[in-house]
């Protein structure tokens, strides 16, 4: 097998952490840097909300709206991404399972929505169930549903909301209005973009990967690098 190229071996260097070598080769797995990114985007959004704080609505709100939706979709990536990795390393994340068992197993989940990939994931380790009905199983359901009303949006006439209502119901509680919209502004599609929101976007995702690697007692893959969200 051929050594990575030297592009491939400056990233590798750069992720250094996150890489995984065996042999001659380099795999790098991508779930803690979309949280990254989700992260820096959080921070972002704090930023021009600070910097514009008591200003009219302007073009500036384009910034935190392309920031706060990129936020939304790099968390939910590295919610995929951890849990294809899982599988992706069954070897020695799931030693119960024999090889073949395993790849034939992956061949039937690995187009199922993210929460049962880790659920599925549990169930073979063993492990104690998630808690369906709070956080922070809730909250990433919540987060995967914004995430999907922005990738598959649909317009809607404010006075006849169907499913946006349905969104924003569900983002109730959990998401913030920005403070750059009256209280009038339905959460969804757009009054969600806060940097309250967003950090609880982040929060909520790292919150679940943790819960997650207790449940299934398997060692630390994202909770090696929980100090690096503490600044959202």
């Amino acid at each position: 097998m051929e050594a990575p190229n030297k592009i491939e071996a400056q990233v590798a260097a750069t992720l250094s952490p996150l890489t995984v070598q065996a042999t001659a080769d380099t795999r790098i797995n991508m779930s803690v840097p979309h949280l990254l990114s989700a992260a820096s985007l959080s921070r972002r959004v704090g930023e021009l909300e600070t910097k514009h704080a008591n200003e009219e609505l302007g073009e500036f709100w384009r910034d935190i709206f392309a920031s706060a939706c990129g936020a939304v979709f790099a968390a939910t990536a590295s919610l995929e991404s951890y849990a294809n990795e899982l599988f992706i390393d069954h070897a020695t994340v799931f030693p119960e399972l024999r090889e073949e068992v395993m790849v034939k197993l992956w061949e039937l989940f690995e187009q199922k929505p993210i929460l049962e990939k880790f659920e599925f994931a549990l169930l073979i380790k063993n492990g104690e169930p998630f808690e369906r009905g709070i956080s922070p199983y809730q909250d990433v359901g919540a987060i995967i549903r914004l995430r999907n009303g922005l990738i598959h949006f649909k317009p809607e006439w404010f006075s006849a909301r169907e499913e946006h209502a349905k969104l924003s119901s569900h983002l109730k509680h959990r998401a913030t209005l920005s403070p750059f919209f009256p209280s009038s502004e339905p959460l969804f599609p757009q009054g969600w973009t806060s940097h309250a929101t967003v950090a609880w976007v982040v929060k909520s995702v790292l919150k679940f990967f943790l819960d997650f690697e207790r449940r299934a007692n398997v060692g630390p893959r994202m909770g090696t690098f929980k100090d690096q969200f503490d600044a959202l």
